[in-house]
C-alpha cells in the first residue's frame, strides 16, 4: 500500500538569518556611515553623538540583525580592544564585585575582555599572562593577584603593593579605612574589639592587619584579638 504523502512543510533549521552590511544600516536609518559606525564600535567619539539618536542606531541594528565585524576592525585599527583580567576566584565576594565594576566600564567604551582564575594555584599565575598576551591582549587587569616582572602590555593591580615598571597599583588606604571603624567603634563605647583577619594568600591582609594594630595603639583601645 503506497504512503500517504505529508503537506506539511517545516522551515529550514540550516538556513542563517539575512544579515545587513554597515552602509545598509546607516541608509535604512538616514544617518552617515560613519556616524552609525561611531555607535556600534563605541567609539569615545561617540559620546557626541545624542543618546537618543544612539538608542535609535542600536535598536535598528538589532532589528535589522546588523553584527559589526570585529576582526574588520582589529585589522583595520590594528588594535584587538581586548583587555584580559587575572582573579583568584570568580565565584568568591570581593573579585566578583571588582569584575563587575570592571566589566561596566569596559563594555562602556568598547572594550571586550577574558576572564581567568589562577585559584592562588603558582604555575596558573604564571602561565595566564603569557596566554592572554599570545591573544593579543592590549592590556591585564590583575584582582588580589601577584603580579610578576616581564609583562609586555600595561598592567593595572587591584590591591597590588608590588611596585614594577609599567604596573599601575589600584590600593586601598587601609590606615584610614582602620581609623574610621576603629573610631567609629570607640565612640560607641566599644574598647575590647574583635577583628577577623582574611585568608594568609590575600595581598592585603597582612598590610589591614598592620592598619588595624597601629590605630588600636593610637586610639588607646585593647589590640585587637
Amino acid at each position: 500500500m503506497p504512503r500517504s504523502k505529508s503537506n506539511k512543510s517545516y522551515p529550514s533549521q540550516d538556513l542563517p538569518e539575512p544579515r545587513v552590511n554597515l552602509r545598509e544600516l546607516a541608509e535604512h536609518l538616514g544617518l552617515s556611515v560613519a556616524t552609525v559606525s561611531l555607535v556600534m564600535n563605541r567609539s569615545p567619539a561617540a559620546k557626541s553623538i545624542p543618546q537618543q539618536t544612539q538608542a535609535r542606531v542600536r535598536a535598528a541594528a538589532r532589528e535589522l540583525n546588523y553584527r559589526p565585524n570585529a576582526m574588520a576592525r582589529m585589522l583595520r585599527q590594528q588594535r584587538s580592544f581586548t583587555v584580559g583580567v587575572i582573579v583568584p576566584e570568580i565565584s568568591e565576594g570581593y573579585a566578583a564585585l571588582v569584575l563587575s565594576g570592571i566589566e561596566d566600564h569596559l563594555l562602556q567604551e568598547g572594550y571586550f575582555y577574558f576572564v581567568v582564575s589562577h585559584r592562588h594555584r603558582n604555575d596558573l599565575i604564571e602561565e595566564y599572562p603569557r596566554l592572554l598576551q599570545q591573544r593579543a591582549v592590549e592590556g591585564l587587569i590583575l584582582v588580589d593577584t601577584r603580579c610578576l616582572a616581564g609583562i609586555a602590555v600595561p598592567v593595572v593591580a587591584v590591591s597590588g603593593h608590588k611596585h614594577l615598571p609599567g604596573v599601575t597599583n589600584i590600593s586601598l588606604n587601609h590606615s584610614k579605612a582602620a581609623r574610621l571603624a576603629l573610631d567609629h567603634l570607640k565612640k560607641l563605647g566599644h574598647c575590647n574589639i574583635a577583628f577577623i583577619k582574611g585568608q594568609a594568600f590575600s595581598s592585603d591582609t597582612e598590610i589591614r592587619w598592620k592598619a588595624v594594630r597601629n590605630v588600636a595603639q593610637e586610639l588607646r583601645l585593647t589590640e585587637p584579638a
